[in-house]
């Protein structure tokens, strides 16, 4: 009969097989979901009306993942979603130094490079609104892409001035 190897070499010999499937990488950490403090301009009560309106139409969700999380301040002026944390505030006056415009299915944007991300501003609505996106999202468009339907529901679009009339 034959002889058997010891048992305890063998375990032994299992035992560092399986220790490279171990990991001492830590975990990741959990996604932020609680409040985001975004802060929120003083307006008049028929900007508050519009934005009010806009904010309880936004959706749940910017991009897949990218859920909608509470504010504390004025949650009629604003919102937020995902972690980085991406940013909205209803009321704001058009950038001082606009850039050119940037236009997601149809509404016309101001985009600016604010350092840790873009800030994409309405041009074209009574009220205007400010979008602030992490650089964490490679593809900004893509997050305001969802907000545009709400945004141009509750907002009306800024009527064009006539140009004057030439007099003969």
């Amino acid at each position: 009969m034959p002889r058997r190897p010891p048992l305890r070499p063998l375990l032994l010999g299992l035992l560092l097989l399986a220790l490279p499937a171990c990991s001492s990488d830590p975990e990741p950490a959990p996604r932020a979901t609680g409040p985001v403090d975004v802060p929120a301009a003083s307006v008049d009560d028929a900007t508050r009306a519009a934005c009010a309106r806009l904010v309880a139409g936004l959706p749940d969700e910017v991009d897949p993942g990218v859920e909608r999380r509470p504010v504390s301040g004025d949650a009629e002026l604003t919102a937020a979603w995902g972690d980085p944390v991406v940013t909205l505030e209803c009321g704001v006056p058009l950038p001082d130094r606009p850039e050119e415009p940037v236009s997601v299915n149809g509404l016309v944007w101001s985009v600016r490079d604010i350092g840790a991300g873009f800030r994409w501003t309405t041009t074209d609505r009574v009220v205007n609104v400010a979008v602030e996106v992490p650089d964490a999202y490679p593809n900004g468009a893509e997050l305001i892409n969802p907000l545009v339907a709400p945004v141009t529901a509750a907002l009306p679009a800024v009527t064009p001035t006539p140009a004057p009339t030439p007099t003969p």
